[in-house]
């Protein structure tokens, strides 16, 4: 591997693409302090990864970005590319070109990409691992790294080591191995806590799936029972219901003869209600008319008040009347009196008036001739104003104007040199750039996220595929759950009923079994297999025996009936009889069942038929100890018959146990295609999320490639319009720069002109200065008399206008007083014409009241008429109400009787449809629940009764209350922790494994490391003793390690220079010091050659002598190992085949000049 170009754009002070080739083993970089030389160092390491500011000279890694100086603006970013040739990596072709390169962003967003493809930091050090090249490794020497270097502590040395022997990616690995064993140690800390609760869970939930099967059970006996004591309820009711209905018709038919009696009252009696009504009618009428009397007597005293109290208003009004006209008369004397005095007082006013009026007059004319021949000085002065102003007003005119052409002159020139400065300032190129930069970028962002979006809907439709098939087998194994639900139900009402039908259910008994220890045995009936159709015939031969206990020895059974148990028992032993042979050719009830011991004993001589007629033949050819029966249960002995077609609770004992083997059977079936389902289910969820997982992780790259190309684009748009901008903006300076050109020339111009016209202006001031004096002196004079005059004037004046002040008043005073005489005179005139109106208006008013007063007598009178007609009609009114009261009384019992039997007939009508209502809930209760009330009533047996299903029901919630709190849900939530359990156990497995994987991993890692490491140890002090003499002409030195244990000590170094005694290198001086740091790098270098290596001024401590030795040692080593060194040693220069010369000609902006030492020797021999 050999480093070929540095392409460098907008780094520190290489602001310009510039672009370094080494094209040689040695190059050399010279220039002047501050140049920048050593930024191209930093930028080799920023581009290996370097993630601290400090060792990149900076504060902060945006300070690695051109900052600007006082001609450039700063740029957006900071582009660095190391081309590599002739690589040889495993990962790459042999010989081929590797392109590395970072971008920084002022944002502080830094991309890598390898080949132009963006890449992670940690793919760029992995790249690099193991061949000493790095942001911090030996291959990089800058200034003052060789002190650091020599002054390392033993662990810092030790790393430097590491690279060198290739085991720092074992380190690497290493500690990503000790980090991955710690991740799955608190993994597996955190999975086995959850184990723990987990299995605590397990048990808890195994008893209580336990409890809610056996509560499950019992539900479902339960309900049935419920559901057979509603049936008889109902029935009670259905019962009640028609025995009412018959109650109600007979009290409706009573009812329907007393309201036909009362109609015939009614009919009797209406003429005295139309006697009645006439009589009211007659009532009426007499009221209305003493009414209208009444009232029009009402109407008459009260028009007859209203006169009165106008009468008595009209005298008043004409007394206030004659009042008001005497109060006007008496004013107006006193105002003609008045007027008189005013008169006189005037006359008097007016001859002084006269007087000072004329001597007003006689002062205004002398006032008048002063100002004639003020005006005429003034007509004098405003012609001399008129000549002399247009000088002045010129020297005005001209000093504003060059005032402001050189205030404009200076504008002009100012806003030229801010254009200059903003042209010079406007980066159009760096834009460009940029833009140049983003489009390729923007391709392949485009690429990727339509690929992107290809897997994302891929994942799409196979989720929505997954999400069918799930939603498929869930909707089948609820329905096979539901199905075996209802078996489940079925199971346990058809065990509540068996258990019942073999005793099970007596408690005295149950305890005397479990005494003994039989409360385990079997029972006959659970064992027998009859033949279908011959149930009921078994169930009567055999009887009680099907409840028979089965034990393998009858003489164990005597002992225990020393203690007889608390009812009827029986028992049957297990072991076949003695003889099992039976007599007849005739087929028995034997040959229907099947038992796995032998029932001769209790069937042998038990003959069967099919029917009725066939039974009563053989009944003839029977035995005394024989009978025959037929599969309707009729049983018949040679003489007798016995028949029991009464259901009661052992009835069907034999058909229930065999469906409760069905129902067991087809129950197993369904477990067995639900726990398939269920499988089949768990794993499509499982496929469900693994597809779901994926979907989101496309969908989240998505995101991320629109997030990233959304960003892109938004750089691209913001730099485009920042181009347009740029491009706006230059054509607008250049436009204002030929403008100002031409303004500042056109400027300059008027100002020389307006200079002129100035100086001849001041000049025609100075000539009109003295006649402006000779006519100021003139107008002094005229103002001294015409000041006196004025004032005289102005006396006069006031005192002629007071007294016309007063005057005017008098007059102002005249006036009002003649038109307040004039006012009441107006006013006494219609005074009289009302006083004689008022008078009229009394003597007519008083002429209607005699008239008024003999009408209400009139009516007075018929009003007496009236009240004896009212009270005549009002006595035949209370005659024929007591009548008709005496009418309502008789009516009023016929009522009350049919009310009475209205109100009981309604009772029993309501009590009916009360029970109809309670029949119709039962029923509609029973029928959500699937039951048929009839069949239920068919079903139950004769002697069924409310008190003893009560009393079943409530022995099973008893046994329910024993069990106490269920968790329904137990038993699903027992089935998916179980399996939640295996699958964590498997997870625990698992991660021991992946533990123990981790440790042996990192043993191979320890030991290959400790070999490799001690290997490199002895080779570097191998070829430390050739580097070391070779510098220093002599001498030796090695490295030792500080610690037996060759993983964790560090190294030191040793060195005896020629003539000196063995010692630690931080004694030695500083020359010393720095050819040992060289004699170990190239030491280093012979072990694990780097690419490259870069030397910044290592050479500045040395003399001429240890630089020639240095020098030497560099081409030595050049033939395998390429050098670029930066250098202002002569002889160092002397060494190098190529020179690149970094200048800054241009403040704070690094340039590069390249020279070919070769090419230059042969040009001069040339």
């Amino acid at each position: 591997m050999r480093l070929s170009k540095i392409k460098l754009t907008g780094f520190k002070s290489f602001v310009d693409a510039t672009t370094l080739s080494f094209p040689s083993h040695r190059v050399g970089i010279v220039g002047p302090n501050g140049c920048g030389k050593s930024n191209i160092i930093d930028a080799v390491r920023w581009v290996m990864g370097e993630s601290s500011a400090k060792h990149l000279r900076g504060a902060a890694m945006t300070d690695v970005i051109f900052n600007g100086s006082h001609t450039r603006k700063p740029v957006e970013q900071a582009i660095i590319e190391l081309v590599f040739a002739e690589v040889n990596i495993p990962q790459y072709p042999p010989n081929a070109d590797i392109a590395v390169k970072r971008q920084l962003s002022r944002d502080g967003q830094s991309v890598y990409f390898i080949n132009g493809v963006r890449c992670r930091r940690k793919d760029i050090t992995d790249l690099f691992l193991g061949t000493g090249l790095g942001p911090r490794s030996y291959a990089i020497i800058e200034q003052g790294m060789i002190s650091r270097l020599i002054e390392a502590k033993p662990e810092e040395l030790r790393i430097l080591l590491e690279e060198a022997a290739g085991i720092a990616k074992y380190k690497e690995r290493r500690k990503e191995t000790e980090q991955r064993m710690q991740h799955t140690r608190d993994n597996l800390a955190r999975l086995d806590e959850v184990r723990n609760e987990l299995n605590k869970q397990v048990d808890k939930l195994k008893r209580q799936a336990k409890q809610a099967e056996k509560y499950q059970e019992l539900k479902q006996a339960e309900r049935l029972l419920k559901a057979q004591l509603q049936a008889l309820r109902w029935y009670a009711l259905d019962s009640s219901v028609q025995e009412q209905q018959d109650n109600i018709d007979e009290q409706a038919a009573v009812l329907a003869e007393k309201q036909l009696a009362l109609q015939q009252f009614d009919q009797t009696h209406q003429r005295q209600r139309e006697a009645q009504i006439m009589a009211h009618h007659t009532l009426t009428e007499a009221q209305n008319r003493y009414y209208e009397v009444d009232s029009e007597i009402q109407r008459l005293e009260q028009t007859l008040q209203h006169a009165q109290e106008r009468y008595e208003q009209l005298q008043w009004d004409l007394e206030q009347l004659e009042t008001r006209r005497e109060a006007m008369q008496q004013t107006l004397g006193l105002d003609e009196q008045q007027l008189t005095q005013f008169a006189t007082e005037i006359q008097a006013k007016e001859i002084e008036f006269a007087q000072q009026q004329a001597a007003e007059q006689v002062a205004q004319q002398a006032v008048l001739e002063i100002e004639t021949q003020l005006q005429a000085w003034q007509s004098i002065w405003d012609h001399f104003n008129q000549r002399a102003a247009a000088p002045t007003q010129q020297a005005q005119v001209e000093k504003t104007r060059l005032h402001n052409l050189e205030l404009r002159l200076e504008q002009s020139r100012q806003r030229l040199s801010r254009l200059e400065a903003e042209e010079r300032h406007l980066d159009i190129d760096s834009v460009e750039y940029a833009l140049s930069q983003l489009e390729p970028e923007i391709t392949a962002l485009n690429t990727e996220l339509a690929d992107a979006q290809t897997t994302l809907t891929t994942y799409q439709q196979a989720v929505q595929q997954g999400r069918a098939v799930v939603q498929q087998l869930t909707q089948r194994l609820h329905e096979q759950q539901a199905q075996a639900h209802k078996l489940n139900g079925r199971l346990a009402s058809l065990e509540v009923l068996q258990e019942a039908a073999l005793g099970k259910n007596n408690a005295s008994l149950n305890t005397w079994l479990q005494t003994q220890g039989l409360d385990q045995v079997a029972r006959l009936a659970s064992h027998l297999q009859v033949e279908a159709g011959w149930e009921k015939a078994v169930e009567i031969v055999l009887a009680k025996y099907l409840q028979a206990l089965c034990v393998e020895d009858l003489s164990s059974i005597s002992a225990l009936l020393d203690t007889p148990p608390p009812g009827a028992l029986a028992f049957f032993a297990t072991q076949p009889p003695l003889e099992s042979t039976h007599s007849g050719s005739a087929p028995t009830l034997l040959d229907k069942v099947q038992a796995p011991w032998a029932l001769t004993s209790l069937l042998a001589g038990v003959r069967i038929a099919e029917t009725l007629t066939a039974a009563e033949q053989l009944r003839t050819q029977l035995q005394a100890h024989e009978s025959v029966i037929t599969p309707q249960g009729i049983w018949l002995g040679s003489n007798w018959v016995y028949s029991q077609q009464a259901i009661n609770e052992s009835t069907g004992l034999l058909a229930r146990e065999q469906e409760i083997q069905q129902v067991t059977s087809q129950l197993n079936q369904l477990n067995a295609v639900v726990e398939q389902l269920t499988t089949e289910l768990e794993n499509q969820r499982l496929s469900l999320q693994q597809q779901e997982y994926h979907r989101e992780h496309a969908q989240q790259q998505v995101s991320d490639i629109h997030q990233q190309l959304a960003q892109l684009q938004a750089q691209q748009s913001a730099k485009q319009a920042r181009l347009e901008q740029l491009h706006v903006q230059s054509r607008r300076i250049i436009a204002e720069r030929l403008e100002l050109t031409e303004q500042i020339s056109d400027d300059n111009q008027d100002l020389e002109t307006t200079r002129r016209a100035l100086h001849a202006a001041l000049e025609a001031m100075a000539q009109l200065a003295d006649e402006r004096d000779a006519l100021t002196q003139q107008r002094e004079l005229l103002q001294t008399t015409v000041i006196p005059a004025k004032q005289t004037w102005q006396t006069v004046r006031a005192s002629w206008h007071q007294l016309e002040i007063k005057l005017e008043s008098l007059r102002t005073d005249q006036n009002r007083l003649q038109q307040g005489i004039n006012r009441l005179t107006q006013q006494l005139e219609p005074l009289a014409e009302q006083q004689a109106q008022l008078q009229t208006q009394l003597e007519q008013q008083a002429d209607p009241i005699a008239a008024w007063e003999s009408e209400l007598a009139d009516y007075q009178q018929q009003r007496s008429y009236a009240e004896e007609a009212l009270l005549q009609a009002k006595q035949t009114v209370a005659h024929l109400e007591s009548a008709v009261r005496d009418y309502e009384g008789e009516r009023q019992r016929l009522e009350s009787a049919c009310q009475v039997l209205r109100t009981a007939l309604e009772q029993a009508r309501l009590e009916c449809q009360a029970n109809q209502v309670r029949r119709q809930t039962l029923e509609e209760q029973l029928r959500e629940q699937q039951w048929s009330p009839v069949a239920l009533v068919a079903d139950l047996p004769e002697y069924a009764d409310e008190a003893s299903w009560q009393a079943q029901i409530e022995a099973v919630e008893r046994k329910l209350e024993q069990l106490g709190a269920v968790n329904l849900a137990a038993m699903t939530e027992f089935k998916e922790q179980a399996e939640r359990k295996q699958y964590l156990d498997q997870q625990a497995a698992d991660l021991d494994q992946a533990l123990q994987l981790l440790a042996d991993a990192i043993k191979t890692i320890d030991r290959e490391t400790r070999n490799r490491f001690k290997q490199t140890i002895d080779k570097i002090n191998h070829y430390l003793q050739n580097m070391f003499p070779r510098l220093f002409g002599g001498g030796e030195a090695y490295l030792q390690l500080t610690d037996d244990d060759i993983l964790k000590a560090g190294v030191t170094v040793m060195a005896q220079p020629p003539g000196k005694r063995n010692t630690h290198i931080h004694l030695l001086s500083g020359g010393e010091k720095t050819l040992t740091a060289i004699a170990l790098v190239f030491a280093i270098f012979e072990l694990n050659p780097a690419p490259f290596c870069m030397l910044d001024e290592v050479d500045a401590p040395l003399d001429d002598t240890n630089v020639s030795r240095f020098g030497t040692l560099v081409k030595t080593i050049s033939e395998r190992v390429q050098f670029i060194f930066i250098s202002h040693n002569k002889i160092t220069m002397e060494i190098a085949d190529q020179l690149i010369g970094v200048t800054m000609q241009e403040a704070g902006v690094s340039r590069i000049v390249a020279v070919d030492i070769d090419m230059a020797v042969n040009m001069v021999k040339g």
